[in-house]
């Protein structure tokens, strides 16, 4: 059985929600939003004992103490096998005769004491608030790995990990007795070893001083941890072998030992139903980050996913992602919309746009140049965009706005965007965007007239760029004189520089980046008047 959908409402860090949960759910978006939130609430209802909810919960999980803060996960696709374990809880469809499966938790304020909370949880198709049992919990299929997870060596290889698990699950078959008699055989060396068996003298004379009676030899045994009635493979490991050296997996690098984290949870709940995983890619390279994210994409179990990865998110198709915003909410691709905006997803479906999924705030501009310019004058006015989670998106060309628009504005993602447009362009976008122009203009769209490059050599003056362009070598002062057809640089005018620096866009944006003061970028009308509104936000941070 799977999740296929999860209401939340009355939770202090997460907006109230009603989410249908396609084959997997990806959820990204800025830090602090309440991503992580959302796993562990999940884990809260599915994974949790009774006992473990009162230590968990307090009041402060309640966004207002006077109502209840509730939890619903609805599940599908039962298995006949399953239904036994359900049996008066579960809902049948008369049309389909399919089941569903509903669980419902609430916490509510104490009325005997006001700093304490009541938990029930309960299936509420069942007729009655009897709670699950141990059975019905394990019959959820659930398991969480947490993003506060360590890659230690008892994780790794220790007697609860992942390895030992798999190791405990093998069906060893003939081999069991054949490794049987040889750990017999090893033993019954060990035992007749002349020298433990004066290693066993040596210890017991030593226990013997410091115990009330006397410790012979004979009382103690050196003999393997695995029991050979019980499991042959208790205390194996595994290890490297390269170049004829065997090193054990916990010795391995930290990004090495989270993938084999990552990897050998992921087998051993190979058998699980839902697998909710807080940031699979915690010290991993991209290109193991890419790695694992098809590991995960072709297992068979249902995938709940928090992740800041690009990597990881683009191995999943993007109606299976879902953003939570800076209010809390949730945003998915609305199932009448998927049709409709396939064809501009096989062209954005990239990493850098699954950056702009994760931002709180996006600024569309029309190159790299003009990506430049932004990020730059931000950070001579003191504006710090990554504190204020803001991406500054370029799209390669004015005319794919339209289509970014559909995956990232409202009927997309709902990341709330803005954008900077050259003046001859700036139609499109107000198309895109919709409304009246004088509630677009200047505070979701602003116009560079006639561009970036006019705008900035308008404002600081076609001698001060000229001078900036020489400075820093993007061009010799004959060649620009040359370009422009003038005789020194006092007599460039801005019409002829602001044409140059079109045909030298990058270079030029570099360099006049660098050379920004505060003052000229406020002279730059329509970026100085973009900046302001960011810079607006920070004081209210």
């Amino acid at each position: 059985m799977k999740i296929v959908r999860i209401m939340i409402e009355n939770h202090s860090r997460i907006a109230d929600i009603n989410l249908q949960i396609r084959e997997h759910a990806i959820f990204v978006g800025a830090n602090d939003v309440g991503k992580t939130s959302l796993l562990r609430v999940l884990n809260l209802v599915l994974g949790c004992s009774t006992s473990q909810l009162y230590q968990a919960l307090t009041i402060r999980d309640l966004r207002q103490i006077d109502r209840p803060f509730v939890t619903e996960i609805e599940f599908a696709d039962l298995k006949h096998s399953e239904w036994t374990v359900f049996p008066h809880e579960t809902t049948i469809s008369p049309d389909d005769h399919s089941a569903t499966l509903t669980v419902r938790m609430e916490i509510e304020a104490d009325p005997a004491d006001h700093e304490s909370v009541t938990i029930r949880r309960w299936f509420p198709d069942a007729g009655s608030d009897r709670s699950l049992s141990r059975e019905q919990q394990a019959a959820f299929g659930w398991r969480y790995l947490p993003a506060s997870r360590t890659a230690s060596s008892s994780q790794i290889d220790g007697p609860n990990s992942a390895l030992q698990a798999l190791l405990n699950g093998l069906e060893l078959g003939e081999e069991q007795e054949k490794l049987r008699s040889l750990l017999v055989d090893f033993n019954a060396s060990l035992r007749t070893s002349e020298a433990l068996e004066a290693l066993r003298d040596d210890i017991a004379k030593h226990l013997s001083r410091a115990m009330p009676r006397a410790v012979v030899k004979e009382e103690l045994l050196v003999r393997t941890a695995s029991d050979p009635t019980a499991s042959v493979l208790r205390d194996v490991s595994l290890f490297f072998d390269r170049d004829g050296e065997q090193t054990p997996i916990t010795q391995q690098s930290d990004g090495l030992r989270q993938l084999l984290l990552m990897t050998l949870f992921d087998l051993a709940e190979n058998s699980a139903h839902t697998v909710a995983i807080d940031e699979p890619e915690l010290h991993l390279h991209p290109s193991s980050q890419r790695t694992l994210a098809t590991l995960l994409q072709n297992t068979r179990n249902q995938k709940l996913i928090v992740t800041h990865s690009p990597y990881v998110v683009q191995q999943f198709d993007p109606s299976l992602v879902i953003t939570i915003t800076a209010d809390g909410n949730c945003h998915q691709i609305a199932p009448d919309r998927r049709n409709a905006i396939e064809r501009v997803l096989a062209h954005w479906w990239s990493a850098r746009l699954i950056e702009v999924l994760t931002a709180r705030h996006v600024v569309v501009v029309e190159g790299i140049a003009d990506r430049i310019v932004v990020e730059r004058a931000a950070q001579v006015l003191g504006i710090n965009l990554d504190r204020l989670g803001v991406v500054v998106f370029e799209i390669d060309g004015a005319d794919k706005f339209p289509n970014v628009f559909k995956l990232i504005g409202p009927d997309g993602f709902c990341i709330p965007t803005y954008g900077l447009v050259d003046e001859k362009e700036q139609g499109r976008w107000l198309g895109a965007f919709g409304g009246k122009p004088k509630n677009i203009l200047n505070k979701k769209l602003w116009v560079c007239k006639p561009d970036l490059e006019g705008e900035y050599v308008g404002g600081l003056g076609g001698t001060r760029v000229a001078e900036i362009l020489i400075k820093a070598g993007v061009c010799r002062e004959n060649a620009l004189l040359q370009s422009c057809d003038a005789s020194t640089v006092s007599n460039l005018s801005a019409e002829s520089v602001a044409g140059f620096c079109r045909g030298n866009k990058v270079a030029a944006a570099v360099a006049v980046g660098e050379a920004l003061t505060a003052p000229e970028v406020e002279s730059i009308t329509s970026l100085g008047s973009l900046l302001a509104c960011f810079k607006q936000m920070e004081t209210v941070i």
